[in-house]
């Protein structure tokens, strides 16, 4: 899915994430913010297939970091035949070796015409 996050996304996201903060886990609430799993800085895009509800303060400690291997494989099972999706480039930063995820991330970014 491509094309900025609507309402109707941030509530079925709420949903997915069982109303709680991906990277914590606790309960989310009004509070949410969007997170980039992908960061900006590494070519991330603001689609649905590319954000997660977080906490600020655990989106302000992420920061521009790409996601573990671990958020990596449980936001696929989260969105595991979701209409939300996963951004391509997460699916292929999955499969990169320790040392080469940015590399990956690039390759896969440049793919569908980002850069």
């Amino acid at each position: 899915m491509t094309g900025p996050v609507t309402p109707e996304d941030a509530r079925l996201m709420d949903i997915l994430q069982g109303g709680r903060c991906f990277y914590c886990g606790e309960p989310v609430g009004a509070k949410a913010t969007f997170d980039h799993v992908i960061p900006v800085a590494y070519g991330g895009i603001g689609t649905p297939g590319n954000v997660v509800l977080a906490h600020r303060r655990c989106n302000q400690l992420k920061a521009g970091r790409l996601p573990t291997p671990e958020e990596i494989e449980r936001l696929i099972r989260q969105r595991r035949g979701s209409r939300l999706g996963v951004w391509p480039p997460i699916t292929a930063l999955a499969a990169a070796e320790p040392g080469d995820e940015w590399i990956v991330v690039a390759r896969a970014v440049a793919v569908l015409g980002r850069f």
